[in-house]
């Protein structure tokens, strides 16, 4: 019994060796993995195409988009991607007679569709408006479908066209128009 007494520091030195060993291997290979995934995920992400854009509108698109200046930027990829619009301040408030009108929010993961000449997404919007509806100093609306249409370019020759469809009756058509300012852009 005295012999195995005398053995267990040296059966306990060998376990906590064994179990170090066991997780520096752990370790090693957790880092091993993601970095793989890591390496992956960035390859597709250079591979993946997405389209960027910030600007102004200014001129309409005749026959079909009404006047309605605004301030814009987007990024979006097959994952999905952010969309702002507003309208507020001295050369883009007003509109429809609200001093600030802002379209905000997340583009749905795999909405991104390349057409010939145009790019197109969507998600859900958060529209924010002052003065409100119905005489409120404000209106949020959340999850408010909308989809966006642009033609690539530089200012004068990108386009955008935002529908809202709960809002296109009532405004005579979908915003936007010939980019003023700004540009958007494919990038592979």
């Amino acid at each position: 019994m005295k012999r195995l007494l005398a053995n267990v520091p040296i059966a306990l030195g060998h376990i906590k060796k064994r179990i170090r060993l066991a997780g520096a291997v752990f370790a090693f290979v957790t880092l091993l993995v993601a970095t793989a995934v890591w390496a992956t995920k960035a390859d597709d992400d250079e591979r993946e195409a997405s389209v960027i854009g910030a600007g102004r509108i200014g001129k309409p698109i005749q026959g079909t988009t009404i006047p309605s200046a605004s301030d814009f930027g987007f990024a979006v990829s097959g994952r999905g991607g952010t969309f702002v619009c507003s309208m507020a301040g001295p050369e883009t408030g007003g509109f429809a007679g609200f001093r600030v009108m802002l379209v905000e929010g997340p583009v749905t993961s795999g909405s991104l569709e390349f057409h010939e000449r145009y790019v197109s997404f969507s998600g859900l919007a958060t529209i924010a408006l002052i003065p409100g509806m119905n005489g409120a100093g404000q209106t949020v609306l959340d999850g408010v479908p909308y989809t966006v249409s642009v033609r690539p370019g530089p200012a004068r020759r990108a386009r955008m066209i935002l529908n809202i469809q709960a809002f296109t009756q009532a405004l005579g058509g979908d915003t936007g128009g010939f980019v003023a300012q700004g540009a958007i852009r494919i990038e592979r």
